[in-house]
C-alpha cells in the first residue's frame, strides 16, 4: 500500500488532522495478512506462518486466521 498526500498535494496539517489521515490511509503497526490484505489481529510475537513447501524454502505470512485454515487446515494448530 503506498501512501500519498491529502489531496495529492505536499502540506501541512495539524496533529488532529494527521492522525485523521494516517488512522484511514496507513496501517502503522498494524499485520496485515499476506493472502487478504485485511488486519491479522495479532502482533509479530504471535504472527501465524505456514513451513514453506520446498525445503529450505520461504514461509508464508503472516495469516489471519481465516486464511490459514483455508491454507493449512488440518496440518496443525495456529
Amino acid at each position: 500500500m503506498s501512501n500519498t498526500w491529502p489531496g495529492g498535494k505536499r502540506h501541512t496539517m495539524t496533529q488532529d488532522e494527521h492522525e485523521r489521515w494516517n488512522a484511514s490511509n496507513y496501517p502503522g503497526t498494524l499485520q496485515l495478512c499476506c493472502a487478504c490484505d485485511q488486519p491479522t489481529g495479532r502482533c509479530e510475537e504471535d504472527a501465524i506462518y505456514i513451513e514453506p513447501i520446498v525445503p529450505n524454502g520461504s514461509s508464508c505470512g503472516p495469516l489471519c486466521e481465516e486464511c490459514y485454515v483455508e491454507r493449512d487446515a488440518g496440518k496443525g494448530a495456529a
